[in-house]
C-alpha cells in the first residue's frame, strides 16, 4: 500500500466508535482529506495531540479503500491560545469551515495550506485584530478559489477609474458612476476599494501596517460576507455563533 508523508492541519473530526476519530484535514500535499487515527482518543495515545482541531502536523498516511489511515504524526502546533478565547475559537472555527468548502479531496493546494497555517498562527499570537484578520483571510480566500473581487475597473464598461461609488456581488466587482446605479450593488465610499486591493495583495503578516476606518471596514465586511455567501452558495452555521459571539463581547 502506497505511504505518503504530509503536513496537514485539522479542520474537524467525529469521533468513531470508543477510541477513534475520522479527521477531516487540509493537507500541503494531498488536498482535504479524511483520514481514520485509531486509539487517538486514548490518554497515551501517540496520535492524541494531532487529532485536535486546528492541530498543525506532519502525517504518515496510507490510502484505503475509503479513508486514509493515519499511522504516524508529529505535532507541531496546537494553536493552543485559539482555545482559551471563545470569540478566537469562533474565528478559527469560521476560517476552517471556510477551508473546507473551498478546498476539493485529493487536489492539493498549497495557497490554501499556507494562508490558514498563517492565518491561524497569526490570530493565535494576538499580533494582528481579529476583524482585520477575518477580512484578509476571507478575501486571500475566495482569491485562491478563483473569485477574487474586481477593484482595478468598472465591472460594467471595463475602465479603471480614480474612485467607484458601488459594488456588485454578481458582477464580482466596482461600478463607476457612469455606468449607473444598480440598487442591488453596496454602495461604497471613497477609498474602499483601494483598502480592499491593500487586503487582497498585502502579506498576512503585515496586515496592520495600514489602518482602515470604521465605515469602510463596515463596507469591506459586508462585501466579503455577501461575496461569499453568494459565489459558495451556502451558510455557514460557524458564522452564525461567530457573530453571536461578537455581540457578547461588544456588550
Amino acid at each position: 500500500m502506497p505511504i505518503s508523508k504530509t503536513e496537514g492541519i485539522v479542520l474537524r473530526y467525529t469521533n468513531l466508535g470508543e477510541a477513534d476519530k475520522i479527521l477531516t484535514i487540509l493537507t500541503r500535499n494531498n488536498g482535504k482529506i479524511k483520514g481514520i487515527a485509531k486509539g487517538c482518543r486514548k490518554p497515551k495515545s501517540s496520535l492524541l495531540s494531532s487529532s485536535e482541531i486546528f492541530a498543525f502536523s506532519e502525517f504518515v498516511l496510507y490510502k484505503g479503500t475509503n479513508f486514509y489511515h493515519i499511522s504516524q504524526a508529529v505535532t507541531r502546533e496546537t494553536f493552543y491560545n485559539i482555545r482559551k478565547d471563545l470569540l478566537r475559537l469562533s474565528y478559527a472555527t469560521y476560517f476552517a469551515e471556510l477551508a473546507e468548502a473551498v478546498s476539493d479531496e485529493d487536489i492539493p493546494s498549497e495557497r490554501l495550506f499556507l494562508l490558514l497555517a498563517k492565518t491561524l498562527y497569526y490570530l493565535s499570537t494576538e499580533n494582528i485584530p481579529m476583524g482585520i484578520l477575518n477580512l484578509g483571510y476571507q478575501l486571500k480566500l475566495m482569491d485562491i478559489s478563483g473569485y477574487r473581487p474586481n477593484v482595478v475597473r468598472c465591472a460594467i464598461c471595463r475602465k479603471p477609474r480614480e474612485e467607484y461609488n458601488r459594488f456588485s456581488i454578481d458582477l464580482g466587482g466596482v461600478i463607476c458612476s457612469d455606468c449607473g446605479n444598480d440598487e442591488e450593488a453596496f454602495k461604497i465610499s471613497q477609498g474602499t476599494a483601494e483598502a480592499i486591493k491593500f487586503l487582497l495583495n498585502i502579506e498576512i503578516s503585515r496586515l496592520n501596517t495600514k489602518k482602515i476606518d470604521n465605515t469602510i471596514f463596515n463596507e469591506i465586511d459586508r462585501i466579503a460576507r455577501s461575496f461569499i455567501q453568494s459565489h459558495l452558495d451556502k451558510r455557514f452555521k460557524s458564522l452564525e455563533f461567530l457573530d453571536s459571539m461578537k455581540d457578547l463581547n461588544s456588550r
